[in-house]
C-alpha cells in the first residue's frame, strides 16, 4: 500500500515538475481583498500585512473603502467525485484514498494554466509525508515566511522574551529633579512602542522626580546598525504605504503615521481629515479635499511629497456619510526625528523642561556604563507579538523581530563588558537558517531573503515549509505559541472569511501568503490532538485573475484533509 501511495504522488509530482519555475513577483498595483489584506485605500493599495495591528489606538481595520475579494473570482469548476472514505479502522485504505482524492484535486483547476503548484501535508505524529506534489520546487513563501521567522524567534529568543525601551541619567540628582546633563533613551526595538507609550515614559520620569534636564536627549540606537530598510526592500523603492516602512531600533507607531478621514455624518459638511500622532512640523497636512457624500463609492487617495526635512500629505476623493471613519498609513523615512518630536511634546506636556538649545537637535550616542536607570516601558512577551505578526500578517512586526534574533545572538556572544556590535540584516537571517537547519533538520538549497516574505526574496520547497511545521509542533518551546499564533480558518485574521460553514472551521490553522502572482497557505490541520497534519500549499507564477482559482484549490485540498481527520 505504501508503495502505491508513493508511485501515485511521485507520479503528480513529475506532471507539475514540467511548469516553468516561477520568477519573483512584486506586489505593485495589486489589490487588497476584504477577505485577506484588507486596506483601507484601493487606490494605492497595500499587499498582505497591512493589518488592524498598526492602527493609531489598536482599533478594528475598517472595511476597504472599493472592496475586492479573490474569493468573487474563484469559479465553479466541477470538481471530480470522490470515492467514499473507508472505514476508519482500516488506516491503509483511508491513506491511500486521501492520495488519491489530493491527486485528482490538485489537477483540477484548469484556469490555473501554467502556475507552479508545490504540495506538501505531513503526518506530524510519526513524521511521514503523506502526499506531495511537486514538493522540492523552490517557490516564494510571500508571508509565510513570517511562519519561519516566528519559529526561529520563539526557539532562540524564548516566548517571553520582551523589549525594553528605557530612559537613563549619568548625572541625576534627585533632592532638585534635575538632570545634570543629558538624558539618554536607549531602543532595543520594540515593533509595538506607541505614541501614547512615550507619554507613559515621560509620566514615570515625573513621578521619579524628574523636572528638568540641562543637557539633551540623547537616542540609543545601538541594538540595530543603521540599515534600516530591510533586504529586497529596495525593488519598490517609490511605495510610500506603512507595510513598506523602515525599521529602527528606537521608533514608533511601526515607523507610519495614520490619516484618519472622518465622514459628516448628516452628509453635507467636507470629511476631516487628521494626522496621528501629531509629530510637530516634520509631517505636515498640506490639502484636505476630501467631500462627504450620499451616493456613490467611497475613493480616497493619499500623496507624500518628501522633502528635506519633512513629509508634506495631500488628501482627496470622497467618503460616504455612512462609511464611517477610514484611514490610511504612510511611512515616514527619519525614525529618530518622529521619535525625538513625541518625546519632546510629551516631555513637555509633563512640565519636564529641556534645555532650550537642544529641542530641536536629534543626537544619537551610547548610554554610559554607569548611567542611572529613571524609568523604562517593556513589551508584552514574544508569544503575543508572534500571535499578532501571523494573524493580521504584520510585516512591520516580522522585520523587527528578525533582526532582534541577530542582535541577541550578538549580545550573547560579546565579550564581558564590552558593547555588543549593532546588529545587521544578516546576522537575523543567519539565524533562521540555523534554526531551520540544525533544529528543524531541512535540507537542501533555500532562500530566506527578510523577515517578512516581501517582494521577492524567498526560494524554500513545500516540503520544508511543511518539515519545518513539523518540528515547530515537535519542539513545545515553539509549537504551542506558533500554532496560536496562525489564523484560525472562518474565525479570526486573514482566513477570517474562508470555509465558513464547512468542516474545516475552526480546525485548521494557517497563515496565508499572497503577492502579486503569489498565493500560499500553509499551517496545520486537526480534528483532535491525536493526529495533526502539517500542510504547505505554494501556488506561484498565478495568471492573471486566476488568484481566486489558487484559494479555491488550497481551500479543496484542505477540505480532503479535514475529511481524511474524520472532520464533519
Amino acid at each position: 500500500m505504501g508503495s502505491s501511495r508513493l508511485v501515485v504522488a511521485l507520479a503528480l509530482g513529475l506532471a507539475l515538475a514540467s511548469i516553468h519555475t516561477p520568477t519573483a513577483r512584486s506586489q505593485e498595483g495589486e489589490p487588497a481583498t476584504a477577505a485577506d489584506e484588507p486596506s483601507a485605500e484601493p487606490a494605492d493599495p497595500a499587499p498582505e500585512g497591512e493589518g488592524a495591528s498598526t492602527t493609531p489606538a489598536g482599533a478594528a481595520e475598517p472595511a476597504p473603502a472599493s472592496p475586492t475579494s479573490e474569493d468573487d473570482v474563484a469559479g465553479d469548476a466541477a470538481l471530480p467525485t470522490a470515492a467514499p472514505l473507508p472505514d476508519a479502522q482500516d488506516a491503509a485504505a483511508r491513506e491511500l484514498w486521501l492520495v488519491e482524492r489530493l491527486q485528482s484535486l490538485t489537477g483540477a483547476r484548469p484556469q490555473l494554466g501554467a502556475a507552479k503548484v508545490g504540495v506538501a501535508i505531513v503526518d506530524v505524529t510519526s513524521g511521514r509525508t503523506l502526499f506531495a506534489a511537486n514538493p522540492d520546487a523552490p517557490l516564494n513563501l510571500a508571508s509565510n515566511t513570517k511562519v519561519l521567522t516566528a519559529a526561529a524567534a520563539l526557539a532562540r529568543l524564548g516566548p517571553d522574551f520582551r523589549w525594553r525601551t528605557a530612559a537613563f541619567a549619568e548625572k541625576w540628582d534627585p533632592v532638585t529633579g534635575t538632570v545634570e546633563g543629558d538624558l539618554y533613551v536607549r531602543g532595543k526595538g520594540d515593533p509595538t512602542l506607541r505614541a501614547r507609550d512615550l507619554r507613559a515614559l515621560a509620566h514615570d520620569l515625573h513621578m521619579a522626580g524628574v523636572r528638568s534636564i540641562e543637557g539633551k536627549v540623547i537616542f540609543d540606537v545601538s541594538y540595530f546598525d543603521r540599515v534600516d530598510e530591510p533586504p529586497h526592500f529596495a525593488e519598490q523603492p517609490k511605495e510610500r504605504a506603512g507595510f513598506r516602512a523602515p525599521i529602527g531600533a528606537l521608533a514608533i507607531e511601526g515607523n507610519a503615521i495614520t490619516v484618519v478621514i472622518e465622514p459628516d455624518p448628516a452628509g453635507v459638511a467636507p470629511a476631516t481629515v487628521t494626522i496621528e500622532p501629531d509629530v510637530g512640523d516634520y509631517v505636515t497636512l498640506q490639502l484636505a479635499e476630501v467631500s462627504t457624500t450620499t451616493t456613490g463609492r467611497s475613493r480616497l487617495s493619499v500623496a507624500s511629497i518628501v522633502k528635506k526635512d519633512k513629509i508634506e500629505l495631500s488628501v482627496r476623493g470622497q467618503l460616504r456619510h455612512d462609511h464611517g471613519p477610514d484611514w490610511i498609513r504612510r511611512r515616514i523615512d527619519d525614525p529618530l526625528r518622529m521619535i525625538s518630536e513625541v518625546l519632546r511634546a510629551a516631555l513637555d506636556a509633563e512640565g519636564i523642561r529641556v534645555a532650550k538649545g537642544s529641542k530641536k537637535k536629534v543626537v544619537t550616542g551610547l548610554v554610559p556604563e554607569k548611567a542611572t536607570l529613571l524609568a523604562w516601558h517593556d513589551s508584552a512577551p514574544l508569544a503575543e507579538i508572534v500571535r499578532e505578526m501571523n494573524k493580521q500578517s504584520n510585516n512591520y512586526y516580522a522585520e523587527v523581530v528578525l533582526k532582534t534574533l541577530g542582535a541577541e545572538v550578538r549580545a550573547r556572544a560579546a565579550a564581558p563588558g564590552a558593547p555588543p556590535a549593532p546588529a545587521s540584516w544578516q546576522d537575523g537571517l543567519d539565524e533562521v537558517r540555523r534554526w531551520m537547519v540544525e533544529d528543524a533538520g531541512i535540507t537542501g538549497d533555500l532562500r530566506v531573503g527578510n523577515g517578512s516574505g516581501l517582494f521577492g526574496s524567498t526560494a524554500v520547497s513545500a516540503l520544508q515549509l511543511a518539515r519545518a511545521l513539523d518540528a515547530a509542533w515537535r519542539d513545545f518551546r515553539v509549537g504551542p505559541d506558533l500554532a496560536a499564533s496562525l489564523a484560525v480558518m472562518g474565525v479570526d485574521g486573514t482566513v477570517r472569511s474562508r470555509m465558513r460553514g464547512t468542516p474545516a472551521e475552526g480546525r485548521v490553522r494557517a497563515k496565508t501568503g499572497t503577492l502579486a502572482a503569489v498565493s500560499t497557505l500553509a499551517g496545520y490541520a486537526a480534528v483532535d490532538g491525536r493526529r495533526p497534519l502539517a500542510f504547505a500549499i505554494l501556488v506561484n507564477d498565478i495568471p492573471a485573475g486566476a488568484r481566486g482559482h489558487a484559494r479555491a484549490l488550497q481551500n479543496d485540498l484542505l477540505a480532503a484533509c479535514v475529511e481524511f481527520l474524520g472532520g464533519t
